[in-house]
C-alpha cells in the first residue's frame, strides 16, 4: 500500500529556477491532473513584494526566450519597468583592438528581427516577481530549512530542521550550486575552478550606454558593462582571483580609472555609484540530473561561466522542459510524477545543451585568457571572422536569445500564447 503524501511535487529552493518550474508545472500540469499539489521550500525569507530603492549589485541577462517563460509564469508583468534594462545591441571585442575594429563582433536586434536581444534585471527583483506571481496550486514555504532526506519506492521524505516531515511523489532540487539536495542524494558533480572572481558594481558613464551590452576580453578574463534601466551600467569584471582582490582594495578614484581604461573609454569616464563585491567563478555538471523520485535543475545541476550571461537562461530552460515533460506524463492515467523513466526524458533533453554550453564558455574563456603568446590575439581576430560569417553569427545569436535546444515551441516562437 502506498504511503500518504503531503504534496505531489516538492521543490527544494525558492530561487529563479525553482519558482519558475513550480509555476510552470501549476499552469501546464494543473489542467491535466486536477488537484495537483506543489510546494516550494526555501531556507531564506520571502522576498519583499516591492523592490528596494537601490538597484541590487547582482543582475542577470534574460533572453527573449526567458521572457516568454516568465510571461507564462505570470511573473513578467510584475517586473517594474524602471528596473528592466533592455539591450538592443551587443558589442564584443579584444583588448588588442577596439569596439569598432577588426577584433570585434556586433549583434543587433533589428538584424535578428526582434525588438530586444535581452533584458538586464536584478536577481532579487526577478525572484520577487516569481514569488508573488498570481496563480493557484502552489504552496510557498519560506524560512524552511531541510535537514534530512529519505527516498523509497513510494515517496521522497524531507525532514525539516525546525521539526516536521514533508513527503512528496517527486522532489526537485533547485537550491543552487552548493545544492543540499544533490549532496543528500549522493549525486556527484564534475567541477572546474577557473581561478577567477567576478567583480561587480554599478557605474555612471560619461556617455549614454545606448541600450548596448559592451564586453571587452582582457588577458585574464572579460569585462562587461551591462545597461541598466536607470541609465547606469552594471560592471561584471571576470579576472584572476588575485587581481579581483586588488580591484576591491583600490581607492574609488583609482578603481574608476582602472575600469575606464579596461573598457578603452568606450563610454567615456566611469564613476562608481555603489559598493563593490566579488564572487568566485567555476563550472560544474552533475553526474545525473534525475533518478527515482528526484530531479535537479538550474545551478543544482550545472554551473557555467558568466561571460555570455547564460546561467539563468539555461536554468529557465531546465524548468520549462521538466514542467512540460511532467505535464505530458501526468495526462496518462495513474501516472506517477516520480517515475524515473519520465524524468529520464527531461535529463536527455537538457544534458546535451547544458554540457555544450559549459564546454563552449570554458573554451572561449580559456582561449581569450590564455597565457600562451599570441593565442588570445588570434582568438580576438576570430571575432571579426565570425562577424562576417552569417550562418555562424546567426547561430550564436539564436543561442543567446534562447531559440535553440529542445524546448516547447511556444518558447522558441517567443510567444506565451
Amino acid at each position: 500500500m502506498s504511503v500518504a503524501v503531503d504534496v505531489d511535487v516538492l521543490v527544494v529552493g525558492g530561487g529563479h529556477a525553482g519558482l519558475a518550474f513550480a509555476r510552470l508545472l501549476a499552469v501546464l500540469g494543473g489542467g491535466r491532473r486536477p488537484g495537483l499539489s506543489i510546494a516550494v521550500l526555501d531556507a531564506g525569507d520571502a522576498p519583499a513584494a516591492a523592490p528596494d530603492a537601490e538597484v541590487g549589485l547582482r543582475v542577470v541577462a534574460l533572453s527573449p526566450g526567458s521572457r516568454t517563460i516568465l510571461e507564462r509564469c505570470a511573473a513578467w508583468p510584475l517586473l517594474p519597468a524602471q528596473r528592466v534594462g533592455p539591450y538592443r545591441r551587443m558589442v564584443v571585442w579584444h583588448q588588442a583592438g577596439a569596439p569598432d575594429g577588426a577584433a570585434s563582433i556586433h549583434f543587433d536586434a533589428a538584424e535578428q528581427g526582434v525588438a530586444e536581444l535581452g533584458y538586464i534585471v536584478e536577481n532579487e527583483v526577478l525572484r520577487s516577481a516569481l514569488w508573488h506571481a498570481p496563480g493557484g496550486g502552489l504552496q510557498l514555504l519560506p524560512a524552511t530549512k531541510p535537514a534530512a532526506l529519505a527516498i523509497d519506492g513510494d515517496a521522497a521524505s524531507v525532514s525539516l530542521a525546525g521539526g516536521g516531515l514533508l513527503r512528496a511523489r517527486l522532489v526537485v532540487g533547485a537550491d543552487g550550486h552548493a545544492s543540499w539536495l544533490r549532496q543528500a542524494l549522493g549525486v556527484g558533480a564534475r567541477h572546474q575552478a577557473y581561478g577567477q572572481h567576478a567583480v561587480v558594481a554599478h557605474l555612471a558613464s560619461e556617455r549614454p550606454h545606448d541600450d548596448t551590452a559592451w564586453q571587452c576580453f582582457q588577458s585574464d578574463g572579460p569585462v562587461a558593462l551591462l545597461p541598466l534601466a536607470d541609465g547606469r551600467v552594471s560592471l561584471v569584471w571576470s579576472c584572476a582571483s588575485a587581481r579581483a582582490a586588488s580591484l576591491l582594495a583600490l581607492g574609488v578614484a583609482e578603481f574608476e580609472r582602472e575600469v575606464t581604461a579596461a573598457m578603452g573609454g568606450v563610454l567615456g569616464g566611469l564613476r562608481l555609484t555603489t559598493q563593490r563585491a566579488a564572487f568566485e567563478l567555476a563550472a560544474a555538471n552533475a553526474a545525473q540530473y534525475s533518478g527515482l523520485r528526484f530531479a535537479l535543475i538550474g545551478d543544482a545541476a550545472h554551473r557555467v561561466h558568466p561571460l555570455a550571461g547564460q546561467g539563468v537562461n539555461l536554468a529557465f530552460r531546465d524548468a520549462v522542459v521538466l514542467a512540460q515533460v511532467l505535464a505530458d506524463h501526468l495526462a496518462l492515467p495513474h501516472a506517477d510524477p516520480g517515475d524515473p523513466l519520465a524524468l529520464r526524458r527531461f535529463e536527455r533533453a537538457r544534458r546535451g545543451e547544458n554540457a555544450a554550453t559549459i564546454g563552449a564558455m570554458s573554451l572561449i574563456n580559456a582561449a581569450f585568457s590564455s597565457s600562451v603568446p599570441g593565442l588570445s590575439r588570434v582568438a580576438g581576430h576570430g571575432l571579426a571572422l565570425v562577424d562576417h560569417l552569417g550562418p555562424v553569427k546567426a547561430r550564436l545569436a539564436d543561442m543567446a536569445m534562447g531559440r535553440t535546444g529542445e524546448v516547447p515551441a511556444w518558447v522558441r516562437r517567443g510567444s506565451a500564447s
